[in-house]
């Protein structure tokens, strides 16, 4: 290459690949915002692409509230051939329950669904067919999107091969050999790394599965229902129980209403860890979205008791045994009828603190967390025995009220003060 001659250069076409004269940067300088924290405020928390169930922090959005107060009836009627088809709606303190809901509704549903299934974001070894495999469908005259993808055969999806060699300087360069049989022996369910502008400040994983610790064995659940509503609750009429499937590990949480069974899975999942499958009845509210989009993004296992089959229901064996112990209590002890949530929760206390003999003699609370507990808490009061407990509101010199206040021993506060720290019912309350 050399430089053109004159003659060339008045001979030859000219073409013009910038504007004439000396070029000014200062054209292009363009002030985007006068905020200096514009930074922070591009990605915003309502901006997210995939509204998941989680927020930034782990926690579940969308728990249902408790409604006080609402009457509780055991819902019957026909099962819906689709679990997603239902409306549950409060009217002047009714439920009402509409197995048939509108397609509005059923989209908005299937929508969430589909923004909460982790899958189509964290993809391990599924990979979809290359680009020269994929036939390319012209679109005939007349014909519209909508018919072509209702005409054209799915994806076929084929599992990739792992090359475990690859994984060599994560694990120490051992043999390939030992790296698959990890692989076998442990889960990967966060393959990938979730970034944005504001993961420097994040507490929790993206990955909601990450956040808890996993249960070793299913757990089966039921509903039951009382007369009467709990005292000291805001007015529940009904408990959900949870059974360890290999442990006879016993839980119950009351509700006002069935609609709040989300709230109660979740609950025995922070406080157990996550079980790795539900067993469940054939019940629609232990069936909805939202339960799903749950054990979804935990990935949870759900088997379902046929219907009208609910002594396939594991629970309802594990309930029998409760259910006479709490009819003793209850009877026995002339315990007050609106007492039932608390003698349920010290009837399964004192059940998850004896041994059996299905578990080789051993506790269920040994068998489900591994540790030898104490039972010198059990060994102090009875149900609805007489307390006395110090009086902390009220106390001033020269009161007429006394510096204790009688009441009834009612329980255990496993997540209050110390290992022998006691719930008592008042008689001024």
């Amino acid at each position: 290459m050399e430089p053109n001659t004159a003659e060339k250069f008045d001979t030859l076409p000219h073409v013009i690949l910038t504007h004439g004269g000396e070029w000014d940067p200062a054209v292009l300088d363009h002030i985007l915002t006068d905020n200096d924290d514009w930074v922070s405020k591009v990605k915003r928390e309502e901006d997210q692409e995939c509204d998941s169930p989680f927020d930034d922090r782990g926690e579940h959005k969308h728990r249902e509230p408790v409604r006080a107060g609402v009457p509780i009836e055991n819902p019957t009627g026909p099962p819906s051939k689709d679990p997603d088809d239902i409306e549950v709606n409060f009217h002047n303190g009714d439920i009402e329950v509409n197995f048939h809901a509108d397609n509005a509704t059923r989209q908005v549903h299937q929508a969430h669904q589909k923004a909460s299934n982790l899958n189509m974001i964290y993809v391990y070894e599924g990979e979809g067919m290359p680009d020269d495999e994929v036939e390319t469908v012209e679109a005939e005259e007349g014909e519209t999107k909508e018919d072509i993808e209702a005409n054209t055969p799915p994806v076929e999806t084929k599992p990739k091969p792992v090359d475990y060699s690859k994984y060599r300087r994560q694990f120490l360069h051992v043999l390939v050999e030992k790296i698959k049989r990890t692989f076998a022996a442990t889960n990967q369910n966060a393959p990938s790394i979730v970034y944005g502008p504001k993961a420097n400040q994040t507490l929790k994983s993206p990955n909601p599965a990450l956040n808890i610790r996993q249960r070793k064995e299913a757990a089966a659940t039921d509903s039951l229902f009382a007369d009467v509503p709990a005292v000291d609750t805001p007015g529940y009429n009904g408990a959900q129980i949870f059974v360890g499937r290999s442990s006879l590990l016993t839980d119950c949480y009351g509700f006002c209403s069935v609609s709040e069974f989300p709230n109660t899975l979740l609950d025995n999942i922070r406080e157990r860890g996550a079980m790795d499958t539900l067993i469940s009845d054939h019940a629609n509210y232990e069936m909805s979205a939202r339960v799903k989009d749950i054990l979804r993004s935990l990935m949870i296992g759900h088997w379902k008791s046929e219907p009208h089959y609910q002594h396939q229901n594991f629970a309802e064996h594990r309930w029998g045994h409760v259910k006479s112990n709490l009819e003793w209590l209850m009877a026995f002890l002339d315990v007050d009828l609106d007492c039932w949530l608390l003698a349920l929760n010290y009837a399964c206390s004192v059940m998850n603190l004896t041994a059996e003999k299905i578990l080789g003699w051993r506790t269920p609370q040994e068998v489900a967390t591994g540790e030898t507990p104490a039972i010198c808490v059990l060994s102090y009061f009875m149900f609805w025995d007489v307390a006395c407990c110090a009086r902390h509101a009220n106390k001033q010199p020269g009161s007429q009220k006394g510096q204790e206040i009688r009441g009834r021993f009612v329980g255990f506060a496993w997540d209050v003060g110390h290992k022998l720290t006691f719930l008592v019912l008042t008689d001024e309350t």
